[in-house]
């Protein structure tokens, strides 16, 4: 049994303080049963999913046009963000510091609705929740992403004891199992692409090396990675291993797990078996499930390119990590500023203007990847429409120099969209 001290208490009371607050919210701010929302009356946007692409959705919309009816669908009571969770797990930040409730989004007109989206009848435009219908005239499907166990044998059985991390609020029972990490090997699996955050596995390896160095923790981080190399931002998070963490991470490419014996505590790759003590595997990844069961795509769901539109149905956006046929990395700033964009779109919409009379602007991005507790680097990419050819090209440009600078730059860039997305309006 692992020793209680003063700083797990604390954390253990800054998760249920968050789940108070939470409580308190739902009960002030979401909807009556979703039953009541009949029919639209010409202006409804419902948005499915209250992530980083749905709160951008719902918040401009509001901004745009405040005759607009935006309903938001999130089984969740708060919101929790991904991007920067890794400083969260590392010991750097609290678990406050990365979520958000509700409060103001509701305060802006949106009408949440605490329940889970289980079906979307297109033909009838509604979505059966939990308790009932919510018409809509317009769909935003923002469900974020899903994991893929059954690409690894053994994992579907046994992932109760193997916590992700890369969906939202997973990370408190995986900071449990570091809390209580008192040694020995800690694999880390990252999968092929496409899946959420490219950056963020490697990301993640950096800040659990500096979680055992700086405990003075005597373990180390295996990194199985199924891909040759990093792909994304590999020289600089290369440097950070060697030069930060050379005794607490080894870096083995091209280890795609394939099995997992939980019993014996061992995965399989095709470089041989690999014990742990404790073990994060990085499944591969596929759209929410709600996009399968609304008919709009299989792993992933097409856009009618260059717009967000479903290649399905033209009263149907599509949004964020679902997204299958774009060159977007899958991160929260797409995802915020694909919502800015859809915002747009559907209030030119419903201002009555025609699909070909509207603009398709593209989303940029900008991704900081945090290296130790104050040093980050980062990579940014732009998107253009090549007519000629119908396809989206894509510049990036990377800082692989570690720096305290990019690192406050990171915070303010995180800080700077969460204000947005969940401070009140002017």
């Amino acid at each position: 049994m692992s020793k209680v001290t003063r700083r797990k208490l604390l954390k253990a009371g800054a998760v249920a303080g968050a789940a108070a607050a939470s409580s308190a919210f739902a009960q002030e701010f979401f909807s009556k049963p979703s039953s009541v929302l009949g029919p639209a009356r010409g202006n409804r946007v419902v948005i499915i999913g209250g992530g980083w692409g749905g709160v951008s959705t719902a918040r401009h919309l509001r901004r745009k046009n405040p005759n607009i009816e935006v309903v938001l669908i999130e089984k969740n009571p708060a919101f929790m963000s991904c991007p920067m969770s890794n400083l969260y797990l590392g010991g750097v930040k609290d678990l406050d510091f990365i979520v958000f409730d509700y409060a103001n989004v509701a305060r802006a007109g949106v009408t949440i609705i605490n329940e889970r989206a289980i079906e979307v009848n297109r033909a009838g435009r509604y979505v059966r929740t939990t308790s009932g219908l919510v018409f809509y005239n317009y769909l935003v499907v923002s469900p974020g992403i899903d994991y893929m166990y059954e690409a690894i044998q053994g994992y579907e059985e046994v992932k109760q004891f193997l916590p992700v991390g890369f969906k939202p609020w997973e990370h408190i029972a995986l900071k449990r199992q570091l809390d209580n990490f008192e040694g020995g090997d800690l694999v880390l699996a990252i999968p092929k692409p496409p899946y959420r955050c490219p950056p963020g596995p490697y990301e993640r390896a950096a800040m659990l090396a500096y979680y055992l160095k700086t405990n003075q923790i005597k373990g180390k981080v295996i990194v199985l990675d199924a891909n040759p190399g990093p792909i994304s931002k590999g020289p600089g998070f290369t440097a950070a291993y060697n030069d930060l963490y050379k005794d607490y991470i080894q870096y083995i490419p091209q280890a795609e797990v394939t099995a997992i014996d939980y019993a014996r505590k061992e995965v399989k790759t095709p470089l041989g078996e690999f014990k742990f003590d404790l073990a994060n595997i990085i499944p591969p990844m596929k759209a929410g499930e709600i996009v399968r069961t609304a008919g709009l795509g299989d792993r992933w769901a097409n856009v009618r390119l260059p717009s967000f539109l479903s290649e399905r149905d033209d009263r149907v956006y599509i949004i964020g990590d679902v997204i299958g046929n774009v060159p977007y990395p899958k991160s929260g700033q797409v995802a915020y500023n694909d919502g800015k964009i859809i915002a747009e779109h559907i209030a030119q919409r419903i201002a009555g203007k025609r699909l070909d009379e509207i603009a398709n602007p593209l989303p940029d991005n900008i991704c900081y990847s945090f290296v130790s507790n104050e040093e980050s680097i980062w990579v940014s990419h732009k998107h253009n429409w090549d007519e000629a050819a119908r396809q989206i090209r894509q510049q990036a440009t990377v800082d692989n120099n570690r720096s305290k600078p990019n690192g406050a730059l990171a915070l303010e860039w995180a800080r700077g969209l969460w204000s947005d997305m969940f401070g009140p309006d002017a």
